[in-house]
């Protein structure tokens, strides 16, 4: 995001006691005029004292110790120094920081959620998926702060880019793995490998799924980050003649918009749908009242969402043809990212269809009562439009256009339709589900910047029960994968992209799981054995304060509630034949992975198991249709699941 200046003069570059030494400066570069240059403070140490490293003739091995420590607070650089700096010249070792901080990884995050098969090592294959697993997770939770107190909010997070903390490269060609070259395609016209640091949409959509689910605290951090620039979306509404709050395509420090091509700036509306889709993701997992009504900040949800809701009751036009329809235009669409503009992209549509409702989502939370309304006019109007507000379809071939006047053929860069049956969650007709993916999926092809939505496919076929296609896209996202250290890549070969990271995850999580959260249950549909095994895990999935273990085998299904949170709500389990099983910790459920006859199990359709919710909200579920049957029940002591740390 920014480039650090060498300092020169007064404080900057000046020796501190005992070897240790302090740079401080503002940063070089800005990113748009305007923005007030960031302070930045380097706290280090110099090994051997004197700039040099000695090592005596005839020294076989010797250890030095380099500790850096960087913020753009001086007292939190200074304090992390000096504790670093004691633990390990106390002792002259470094073991006592490792060891504290393997502690820490084991206690305050492994823990508390990881995916993994039971017996890696009875394939390399299998080893290399659960590596991906790992390591996808180990850099998820290495971007977001793992503490949320007063003082993280004073401090404000500033998001995950999709480059992490990457400012990016110079442009270049690489070559792919048959030898062919690939250049990168031209990103809004920026020729750079990286994104600048800037915010972008990816976060709400790839990278929140993945972390409320193990650590929602998490999760409420990246929903900090849009808060902190809640009020600059405000202001770019305002800019643009809209009302309501209208978040840039790619957001700078200050939340200005900075994307390099005006198509996107002007085009990209869909920003705005995607945090509201951040906030129902967060709250269909944890019902965490607290981002709706604190009196704090942290409060601000609400506030966000009726924003966002009032930005697309104003982007929604009624039709001049007298029928009862809302269309959107002047959107750039995600065929080619901002090769043109276009009316009711279906994407977009969809995203603004939940975004006017997530107020009266967030009105329903709140109330405890059936029979008390939870509309006021205003949430009203915005649920005329959202029922009105087109939906792009081909009611012959049964899928879902690009957008009015799509013609399907050709290759494609970006096609988020595939996006509409997961993340977004679109209630549609299975067939409609099975065209939309077998249209897009060959129009993207096996290279380029595709890997979000080669999660979507995997996750879509996994929902169809298609085993040999949901592992063929669990592939294509390993292509983008760069050994030794497993790095994932936006195109073959490029920087580190984090969208890929959390995509790889939610293809396991959401996918092969299948684990589906909805408003006030978590739907829990026929899942899918991982590529060889015969058996793996989810440990620490979070739903409304309770930690939940699942085992998935060949034949059944086991779940248990290992632990809760404060506060945590008590679960039921409801099945097929209407028999429902109040949950308790410790309490092990075991059901039928396939329970339909073998006529049946051969259609590939969605088949859903069960259905988790919260027993006080049972009168909202009193009309669920049914689901699957069968039911065996037995308490265990302890859920034996093993660990796979060793793999990073």
């Amino acid at each position: 995001m920014t480039t650090l200046a060498y300092p020169t003069g007064g404080r900057a570059g000046s020796t501190l006691p005992d070897g240790k030494y302090m740079w401080e400066g503002p940063t070089k570069l800005t990113e748009k005029s305007g923005i007030s240059q960031q302070m930045v403070y380097v706290f280090f140490n110099n090994a051997s004292g004197k700039g040099l490293l000695p090592i005596k003739e005839g020294t076989t091995k010797e250890t030095f110790y380099f500790i850096t420590s960087v913020s753009t607070e001086r007292r939190l650089a200074e304090d992390a120094f000096n504790r670093a700096y004691e633990m390990v010249f106390r002792t002259n070792s470094g073991q006592l920081l490792l060891d504290e901080h393997i502690q820490a990884w084991e206690s305050e995050v492994w823990q508390n959620g990881m995916i993994g098969f039971e017996d890696p090592a009875t394939s390399d294959r299998a080893l290399d998926i659960a590596q991906n697993i790992y390591v996808s997770m180990y850099n998820l939770y290495s971007a977001v702060p793992l503490a949320l107190s007063d003082s993280d909010w004073q401090r404000r997070f500033f998001g995950v880019s999709p480059g992490g903390l990457s400012f990016g490269g110079p442009y270049r060609i690489r070559p792919l793995r048959d030898g062919s070259m690939l250049p990168r395609p031209k990103l809004g016209g920026r020729q750079d490998e990286g994104y600048g640091g800037h915010l972008m949409y990816d976060q709400e959509l790839w990278l929140l799924p993945a972390l409320t689910a193990f650590q929602p605290n998490m999760g409420k951090m990246l929903l900090s980050a849009r808060v902190r620039i809640a009020e600059k979306a405000r202001d770019n509404a305002k800019a643009n003649s809209d009302t309501g709050a209208r978040f840039p395509w790619e957001a700078a420090l200050d939340g200005s918009e900075v994307s390099p091509a005006t198509t996107f700036a002007q085009g990209a509306l869909s920003v705005s749908a995607d945090v509201a889709f951040g906030y129902r993701f967060y709250l269909q997992l944890t019902h965490d009242v607290s981002i709706i009504q604190a009196s704090d900040e942290r409060g601000r949800g609400q506030e966000i969402a009726f924003d966002v809701a009032r930005f697309w009751q104003n982007k929604a036009k009624k039709t001049s043809t007298g029928r009862n329809q809302y269309d959107i235009s002047g959107v750039t669409v995600g065929t080619e990212e901002a090769s043109q503009q276009v009316t009711n992209d279906g994407y977009t549509n969809f995203a603004a269809k939940l975004a006017l409702e997530l107020p009266e989502y967030m009105l329903k939370i709140l109330s405890t009562n059936p029979k008390a309304g939870t509309y006021n006019e205003e949430t009203r109007r915005f649920r005329e439009v959202s029922d009105y507000l087109k939906r792009p379809e081909d009611t012959s071939r049964l899928y879902h256009p690009e957008y009015d006047g799509y013609t399907s053929g050709g290759s494609i860069k970006n096609s988020r339709t595939v996006f509409l049956g997961f993340p977004l969650g679109m209630d549609m007709d299975w067939r409609y589900r099975k065209n939309d993916l077998e249209l897009y999926g060959p129009l993207l092809g096996d290279k380029g910047p595709y890997i979000t939505h080669f999660a979507a496919q995997a996750i879509g076929w996994c929902e169809l029960n298609d085993e040999r296609k949901c592992e063929d896209y669990l592939t294509k996202i390993e292509g983008h994968i760069n050994g030794p250290f497993k790095v994932f890549s936006e195109d073959p070969f490029d920087t580190n992209y984090f969208p890929g990271y959390g995509a790889y995850v939610q293809a396991v999580l959401y996918g092969f799981s299948g684990i589906r959260p909805q408003e006030f249950e978590l739907e829990l549909y026929r899942p899918n054995l991982l590529p060889y095994s015969q058996r793996w895990n989810i440990t620490g999935f979070t739903y409304r304060g309770n930690k939940i273990n699942f085992i998935f085998t060949a034949t059944e299904i086991a779940l248990k509630i290992d632990r809760q949170l404060n506060p945590a709500e008590p679960l039921e389990l409801r099945f097929h034949n209407k028999t429902e099983v109040q949950l308790k910790v410790g309490q092990q459920i075991t059901f039928p992975r396939d329970p339909w006859t073998p006529a049946q199990s051969d259609i590939n359709i969605p088949r859903l198991l069960a259905r988790l919710y919260a027993t006080k909200d049972e009168w909202r579920l009193n009309n669920a249709p049914s689901v699957a049957p069968q039911l065996h029940i037995f308490v265990v002591a302890a859920l034996v699941l093993s660990r796979l740390y060793a793999f990073l």
